[in-house]
């Protein structure tokens, strides 16, 4: 047995009753296509064939792994890189890493390749996969995490890996759509029938709470899969993270592939996006959307809140929060999709991040997080909610929830975020006291926006002065207005007046009482963040004179809130 198959038995844990179940983390048995082994290999290792490897590499045989990489790394010539791959087998082994050849070729390739070869490398080089020379090295030679970690990233399967999650959720969808589902074992995320959930029962009990919408009915969600997609929208370029591809080359990314992390298909603003969005209709408890103010006579100013979404298997998202603290709905219309979320005071597993939640670290990728052991470590946590979502379901987030989601099967997928009245003091109190983390709003769109507020206001108060303040300070900026605002150096953009601005257009789309409701809700947010900061709380009148919130006047009795 070698010390990893001994790791992976030890952090097998057994399943206990009514929770979540864990999962064995050996996940792979597949040699490396060279037959790098394992770092634990060495200690195992009697002798090894061959020139060893301290002669292979010379002098640099004296680095660490993660130092020859980090050398590697620095080189952005495509020639230099093969030419140093040819000077041994153990260097040949450090230049076959698929992320070096993705790193090459967004560095030295402008646009999408005409042909996808089934790998970065391959596709650099212009050679397919099953042309490339058979090299392999003698057992234990190179026995290295570092470059085989990313090979069992990329051969994990989550279909065996969360059979029995999966088993069971297949049983409380069908469940659910039969109408004889039961109650739910701790750490499940409950299902409702989308015509059971009114909008006054999701207000009152289930807006703060993650839950999935099923449907009898098969016509709910639109005919999208890939290969109706490719049909419509063959030459049509999409957004997939750090590339722009057509939907056919993006086809062919899909079906191979050896990326520890696959490219993910997450698109808003594709010309088909303005045909798609115009084919569904999202559920009537998510269409009650406080950030459609933002889109008014004046310019829409909204950031970008509708998306595409396609994956292949094993693609998905590390843990993070919707941005702006809004709330989504995720439509799931092809493949399975596995669901860990966290409630918002609890960080998962494996993730850092700071005070402010401004920085977020985490494993590489989802399969590192998962082989590491953070999930089995997740699932003992009474909060952490887990849930799959069929074709035909739609999963609600709630505003400020962490989540993570894996793709089991190849998979096409629409979502949307939106603010429900119930979560307006949570988007209040986050587009006034994180002004640095906003994103998704341009600049350009913004000054557009409040300078028509400007334009046709005839009162006065402090939310105006303070967007002319900004006016008049954007016209001296030398930045690019029409990128994102979370892309732009805080250094070159001051803080976003956006708070001020969404407060005027809920009042000009006769909002007022939401808002004086939830600038109040706001107020007493304020006040349990100031008692966990300083162990005490504020008087409310100090809260309510800090300029901002001047304009309402709520009379509280002089005293701290319990």
């Amino acid at each position: 047995m070698t010390v990893e198959q001994a790791d992976a038995k030890r952090r097998k844990v057994s399943v206990y009753p009514n929770t979540p179940r864990t999962v064995s983390l050996f996940s792979t048995s597949a040699r490396h296509p060279l037959n790098v082994k394992p770092g634990g290999n060495l200690l195992l290792a009697l002798h090894v064939d061959g020139v060893p490897k301290h002669q292979q590499l010379g002098r640099m045989a004296a680095w660490p792994d993660e130092l020859i990489m980090e050398f590697l790394g620095y080189i952005d010539d495509v020639s230099t890189i093969k030419n140093l791959s040819h000077t041994s087998r153990v260097m040949y082994a450090f230049c076959y890493d698929e992320e070096l050849w993705k790193r090459l070729f967004l560095k030295n390739f402008a646009t999408e390749p005409k042909t996808w070869h089934g790998s970065w490398r391959s596709t650099v080089l212009g050679i397919p996969v099953d042309k490339q020379a058979n090299l392999q090295l003698p057992d234990n030679l190179h026995c290295s995490d570092l470059l085989y970690r990313p090979f069992q990233c990329s051969q994990i399967n989550y279909e065996k890996l969360f059979a029995k999650i999966i088993s069971e959720e297949q049983k409380y969808h069908s469940d659910s759509i039969n109408d004889t589902l039961g109650s739910l074992p701790p750490g499940r995320i409950p299902r409702f029938k989308e015509e059971t959930m009114s909008l006054d029962k999701f207000g009152k009990t289930y807006h703060d709470t993650p839950f999935i919408l099923t449907n009898s009915n098969a016509s709910r969600w639109p005919d999208w899969n890939m290969k109706s997609l490719l049909d419509r929208f063959s030459d049509i370029k999409f957004r997939q993270e750090a590339v722009e591809w057509s939907l056919s080359t993006y086809g062919e990314y899909l079906k191979h592939n050896q990326d520890e992390n696959p490219l993910y298909l997450f698109d808003c603003n594709s010309t088909a996006m303005k045909t798609l969005t115009k084919e569904y209709e999202a559920p009537q408890i998510f269409q009650e959307d406080l950030f459609t103010v933002f889109n008014s006579e004046a310019g829409n100013c909204r950031p970008d809140h509708a998306w595409l979404i396609v994956g292949p298997a094993r693609s998905g998202s590390t843990f993070h929060k919707d941005p702006n603290y809004t709330s989504a709905w995720n439509a799931a219309l092809t493949g399975r999709k596995l669901w860990i979320m966290f409630p918002p005071e609890i960080t998962p597993p494996g993730v850092g991040t700071d005070d402010e939640e401004s920085e977020v670290t985490s494993p590489v990728g989802i399969a590192e997080w998962v082989i590491s052991g953070f999930f089995n470590d997740s699932v003992k946590i009474p909060e952490c909610q887990i849930g799959v979502t069929f074709p035909g379901e739609c999963m609600y987030v709630p505003s400020g929830w962490w989540h993570s989601v894996i793709n089991i099967d190849d998979s096409v997928a629409l979502t949307q975020n939106f603010v429900p009245n119930t979560k307006l003091p949570n988007a209040l109190h986050f587009l006034k006291n994180k002004r640095d983390q906003l994103s998704g709003f341009h600049p350009n769109e913004v000054k557009k926006v409040l300078d028509y507020i400007l334009k046709t206001s005839d009162e006065k108060n402090d939310d105006l002065t303070i967007l002319q303040d900004y006016s008049t300070k954007f016209n001296s900026l030398n930045i690019d207005g029409d990128e994102d605002c979370g892309e732009i150096v805080c250094s070159k953009l001051p803080p976003m007046p956006i708070f001020e601005l969404f407060k005027q257009l809920l009042i000009r789309n006769g909002k007022k009482q939401d808002l004086d409701q939830g600038l109040e809700a706001l107020l007493r947010i304020e006040a349990k963040q100031q008692a966990l900061l300083t162990g005490k709380s504020k008087k409310w009148e100090a809260l309510t004179g800090n300029g901002t919130a001047s304009a309402f006047s709520f009379n509280f009795e002089d005293r701290d809130d319990e």
